[in-house]
């Protein structure tokens, strides 16, 4: 009775284990065998050869290859290429704009659109201003349309912890923001934040971002110049009201006393500023005894030695 009890249950064993093998076989191919993206009309049998390029009407050489690794990876792998690129791609004028890829966005995503264009980038993206941030410079990151990534992926430029350095890409470039009069340090002055500093000590898990950053001020899609009064951050008003979706019951003081990306100086903000000199002269003093104690200690030390009482 014993002996076929334990064959039953080395026999359940055996079988549990042989399971689980075959589950971990299966789990390792699965992880092995990289999905494709879509090309029913052949597109990668010429687009995927790294040398394939044609010359414009300027004589500039344009490479026409797209790496079908990474497009397996993107947002729209399960898309095929002339979902985008018409029913004719061989028409469409190379290279494409930042103004033709909007708009080619657009016909998908067609809200996200419409708010782009209704915004301070937007505005200027149809005006031909070539340096204002647009679909694929805060999808991709490398700013191509075939590596679009989604948004919850913890690598994509719009994650949330991503936000402040993707807008660093701009907004963090002191000649490119010079030419349009912005001389604050934005991205240098978040991350000295203590929403900043909150967002880069947290972990990547989405319940933990719940900290302000770039797009929860300033809006996303529909970005607009602080000096538009629909500006999120235009005004008392409208930043009380933004502050206080994370911080309800806040009201105007709390709104009031907040720096944004300005120092604090004694034009702006003075109470600010000469607290700050206090609390530094105060933390240099505090050092600068404990140094000396413990120097005074340390040349007692090597030239009396320790005595006891």
């Amino acid at each position: 009775m014993s002996k076929a009890l334990d064959r039953g249950i080395l026999g359940r064993l055996f079988l549990f284990l042989a399971i689980g093998m075959a589950v971990g076989v299966g789990l390792f191919l699965m992880s092995a065998t990289q999905a494709k993206a879509i090309d029913e009309n052949k597109c990668l049998t010429c687009h995927g050869n790294p040398d394939f390029s044609k010359t414009n009407g300027q004589g500039q050489k344009i490479s026409l290859y797209v790496n079908e690794k990474a497009m397996s990876f993107s947002a729209h792998r399960f898309i095929d290429c002339t979902t985008c690129h018409t029913n004719d791609p061989h028409k469409v004028p190379t290279p494409l704009t930042k103004l033709s890829l909007a708009e080619r966005c657009g016909s998908c995503h067609q809200y996200q659109y419409k708010l782009h264009l209704d915004s301070i980038h937007g505005r200027e993206l149809v005006k031909g201003n070539p340096d204002v941030a647009t679909c694929v410079d805060c999808h991709s990151n490398d700013r191509n349309p075939h590596t679009v990534i989604r948004v919850l992926e913890y690598n994509a430029p719009a994650y949330k912890k991503n936000i402040a350095d993707t807008c660093a890409t701009c907004h963090g470039n002191e000649e490119l923001m010079a030419n349009y009069g912005i001389v604050e340090k934005v991205y240098e002055s978040y991350m000295r934040s203590f929403h900043g500093k909150a967002m880069q000590l947290g972990t990547y898990e989405i319940t933990q971002l719940d900290k302000a950053t770039c797009t929860n001020c300033h809006g996303t899609h529909d970005i607009r110049s602080v000096d538009d009064t629909r500006s999120p951050v235009a005004g008392l008003d409208n930043l009380t009201k933004t502050c206080e979706q994370c911080h309800p019951g806040a009201g105007a003081n709390f709104a009031a006393g907040f720096l944004g990306h300005k120092e604090a100086s004694p034009q702006n903000i003075p109470v600010a500023h000469y607290t700050e000199i206090l609390f530094r002269i105060l933390l240099t003093s505090v050092i600068a005894v404990g140094a000396v104690v413990v120097i005074a200690a340390i040349v007692k030390f090597s030239t009396k030695g320790w005595r006891k009482e």
